[in-house]
């Protein structure tokens, strides 16, 4: 999910019409770089930002590094579980 922003993350379920838009509760874009290293929900779980230049790389490193890939499998299960929480309802 990390790798492909295939999960439940408002600006890929948004390609469905699942919500009614892209946001994270916080206003800000709700994409897989958002909650990796910005949002403040997911503060606990932040990687530091690459630059553009260096995501493919940055993307590797965490994937090939034991302590990364356990702190993102804790992220990807905080958004899985806390998705009410991430996820702006504008109902």
């Amino acid at each position: 999910m990390f790798v492909t922003g295939h999960g439940p993350f408002p600006s890929y379920l948004h390609r469905f019409n699942l919500p009614k838009h892209d946001n994270c509760s916080c206003g800000e874009k709700g994409d897989l770089m958002h909650y990796a290293t910005k949002c403040r929900f997911t503060l606990y779980w932040h990687f530091q930002t690459p630059a553009v230049s260096l995501k493919l790389q940055w993307l590797k490193n965490i994937l090939t590094d034991n302590l990364s890939r356990i702190r993102l499998r804790l992220l990807m299960r905080f958004i899985c579980n806390e998705n009410n929480l991430i996820v702006e309802d504008n109902h």
